[in-house]
């Protein structure tokens, strides 16, 4: 199921977001560590961010989108945000 969403994401053009990336700087509650991986996919005015539970959670799939600007605030202003 995992590997499946997986390949569709990336169908989809979006881009696991790895245990270095400054994105989960931004989501800290959001790690393989806590169950949850991300996927994340920039334009030039919004970032889409699909959340998966991994199996132990069994929550699901969900999509979140934002504005561009404000990610990079975050970013830059070491802003937390919850999704």
């Amino acid at each position: 199921m995992a590997e499946e969403n997986s390949k569709t994401i990336e169908q989809e053009g979006f881009i696991r977001v790895e245990r270095d990336d400054r994105l989960l700087d931004v989501f800290p509650k959001e790690t393989i560590e806590k169950g949850v991986q991300l996927w994340e996919k920039w334009t030039d005015t919004k970032v889409e961010i699909i959340r998966i539970h991994l199996p132990k959670g069994a929550k699901g799939v969900t999509r979140h989108v934002f504005s561009r600007k404000e990610i990079e605030y975050a970013l830059l202003n070491l802003k937390k945000i919850e999704l």
